[in-house]
C-alpha cells in the first residue's frame, strides 16, 4: 500500500512542485488553487502529498547523492583526489564557479526549495481541511510536514549560510537563507540567523507536539488497538523511515549544537538524551553484524527509501575500473590513518574497517551504502543515526562532565569492536577523538563537514597545508539568480 501511495505521489510532485523564493519560480493560479482542493479533499490525499515530499527527497540532486555523500563528502576531503575527467572534480577542490559546480549546487539549492513549496502548500490545506482527517491522522502528518519543513531549511542554512555561530557574534544579526513557510508567488524577505533559527526551532517544537500521537512514542498509556482504525493499510509502518518524534528530536539537538553556545549545547545533549533512551534505534552490540548490514539499519533513527537506489550509488562504488572517473575511494594509506590499523586494539578489529570497507584495487570502497543483491536492508540512505546523538551528548558533557563525554564515546567505539578504551579525559585529547570517530563513523553520509564548518575549524585532513578552510571553502554560494532578480543578500 505505500508503494501505491509513492507511486501516486510521484506524479503529484511535478503537479504541486512550485519554488520558494525566485521569481518566476512560482506561479500560484487559479488553477493550481483548483487542483489543490481537489488534491485535499481527502485525508488520502494528504498522505499522498506527504509520500510526494519523501520522494522528491530521494533525487539524486537531494539526499540519494548529493546532499550527501557525493557533494558534501567531497566537500570535507573524505575520499581520494578525483581525476580531472570527474565530474566533481572543482568541487572537490572548491572550485564554485566552474559551470558543473554551479549546475550542481544550484540544483541542490532550487530542489529542497521545491520540496520545501510542497510542504506548504500541504501545510496551507490541512487546518482548513481538519475536519476530513482523523484526528491522529492530523497530528502525525502535520507533525511530519512541519519536522520535514525544518529539516530541510536546516541543510540549506548549513550548507549556504555561515558556520561556527558560538565564536562569531557577528553572525546572529546576519540575512540567512529564506525560511519559506507560505505557499504562495510572493518573495520570503530573508531574516536574521537569530530569527531564522527561532522559526527553524518553533517549527521543531510543534512538530513534536503533534507527533506525541506517533506509533513510534514511546507512551505506554496508549492501548494496543489505538492505531488499528488509521493504520489498516499500513501507511503508519516502518517510522524510522519518515520524519518521526525521535527524528525531530534528533534535529533539535543538531540545531542546539549548531548554535553551539553553553545553554543551547544543554538543551542538545538534552534533546539527544531523550533519543537515546527512548528511540527504536539502539547501537549493535556484536562485531559481525556489519557482515549481514553494512547500513546498520537498527540504528537509523531517520532514513530515506530510495527506489532504484543501486543505480544511483553503486556508479560511484566501483573500486577496480580505471575508468570509474567517479568512485567515491579511500586511498590505502587513508583509509590505515583514518581507522588506526597501526594500533591492533582499535583499527583492525573495528568493523567500520575490517567489515564495512573493501579492499580493491583502486582503493578502499565503502560498502555502507553499496546495493548488494543478498543485502539484508537495501534502498536506505540514512539521514540520521543514533551513534551521532551519543557524540552530541559527549559534545556536550565535555563541558560539564568530561568523564561522561568520554564513556559516550567509549561506547560507540565498543559496539564497533574497539578493545581499547579512551581513558584520558583531557580536553584536546576529547576533542581529537571525537573528531576521529566522526571521520570513521559518518563516512557516506555528509556529515563531516557540517561539523568541520560548526566548530570553525581552519584546517583537516586531506585540505593540504596551504589551504585556509574559511567562508570561501564553508559558504557555497547563492544562485545567482537569487541575487540578481531575487535581492537577496548572502
Amino acid at each position: 500500500m505505500i508503494q501505491k501511495f509513492k507511486n501516486i505521489a510521484l506524479l503529484l510532485v511535478i503537479v504541486l512542485s512550485a519554488a520558494s523564493c525566485k521569481k518566476g519560480w512560482l506561479d500560484v493560479t487559479s488553477g493550481t488553487e483548483i487542483r489543490s482542493d481537489d488534491q485535499f479533499s481527502s485525508e488520502a490525499g494528504f498522505k499522498d502529498a506527504l509520500i510526494g515530499v519523501y520522494i522528491s527527497m530521494t533525487d539524486p540532486d537531494l539526499y540519494s547523492k548529493n546532499a550527501t555523500y557525493n557533494v558534501i563528502d567531497l566537500l570535507a576531503q573524505q575520499y581520494a583526489t578525483l581525476p580531472n575527467l570527474a565530474l566533481n572534480v572543482d568541487l572537490q577542490s572548491y572550485n564554485y564557479t566552474s559551470v558543473k559546480s554551479v549546475a550542481t549546487l544550484d540544483a541542490i539549492w532550487n530542489k529542497s526549495y521545491n520540496s520545501i513549496a510542497n510542504i506548504n502548500n500541504a501545510l496551507a490545506n490541512i487546518d482548513k481541511n481538519k475536519a476530513l482527517l482523523n484526528p491522529i491522522s492530523y497530528s502525525i502528518i502535520k507533525g511530519e510536514l512541519l519536522g520535514l519543513r525544518a529539516f530541510l531549511h536546516f541543510d540549506l542554512m548549513r550548507m549556504y549560510g555561515y558556520g561556527n555561530m558560538a565564536k562569531r557574534q557577528d553572525i546572529a544579526a546576519k540575512l540567512a537563507i529564506p525560511y519559506v513557510t507560505q505557499f504562495t508567488k510572493e518573495l520570503t524577505p530573508q531574516l536574521s540567523y537569530e530569527k531564522t533559527l527561532e522559526l527553524l526551532m518553533k517549527d521543531l517544537e510543534e512538530a513534536t507536539v503533534l507527533l506525541k500521537e506517533d506509533p513510534i512514542y514511546n507512551n505506554p498509556k496508549k492501548p494496543s488497538t489505538y492505531y488499528t482504525e488509521i493504520n489498516r493499510d499500513g501507511f503508519y509502518n516502518n517510522r524510522e523511515q519518515r520524519m518521526n518524534y525521535y527524528a525531530a528530536k534528533a534535529l533539535q539537538a543538531r540545531v542546539f549544537q549548531w548554535k553551539g553556545d553553553a545553554a543551547s549545547m544543554s538543551n542538545a545533549a538534552t534533546a539527544a538524551e531523550e533519543v537515546i533512551a527512548y528511540s527504536a534505534a539502539k547501537l549493535i552490540t556484536s562485531p559481525s553484524y556489519a557482515a549481514t548490514d553494512a547500513l546498520l539499519y537498527p540504528e537509523h533513527i531517520f532514513t530515506l527509501n530510495v527506489t532504484g537506489f543501486t543505480d544511483i550509488v553503486n556508479f560511484y562504488l566501483d573500486g577496480e575500473s580505471a575508468t570509474a572517473y567517479n568512485s567515491l575511494l579511500l586511498s590505502s594509506s587513508r583509509a590505515q590513518e583514518v581507522y588506526e590499523t597501526a594500533n591492533a586494539n582499535v583499527g583492525l578489529v573495528d568493523v567500520r574497517f575490517n567489515t564495512m570497507l573493501s579492499s580493491k584495487s583502486r582503493g578502499y570502497v565503502s560498502n555502507k551504502l553499496l546495493q548488494k543483491t543478498n543485502a539484508t536492508y537495501k534502498n536506505n540512505m540514512p539521514l540520521i543515526r543514533i551513534p551521532e546523538m551519543y557524540y552530541i551528548a559527549a559534545e556536550s558533557y565535555a563541558l560539564t562532565n568530561p568523564t561522561k563525554a568520554v564513556d559516550y564515546l567509549n561506547k560507540v567505539r565498543k559496539s564497533r569492536g574497539i578493545i581499547a578504551d579512551i581513558t584520558s579525559t583531557d580536553p584536546n585529547v576529547f576533542k581529537e577523538e571525537l573528531t576521529k570517530e566522526y571521520r570513521k563513523e559518518l563516512l557516506m553520509e555528509g556529515q563531516l563537514f557540517f561539523y568541520y564548518k560548526r566548530l570553525g575549524k581552519t584546517t583537516f585532513t586531506g585540505l593540504g597545508s596551504t589551504v585556509v578552510a574559511d567562508d570561501k571553502i564553508y559558504v557555497l554560494p547563492y544562485p545567482t539568480s537569487e541575487i540578481e532578480f531575487g535581492n537577496r543578500v548572502q
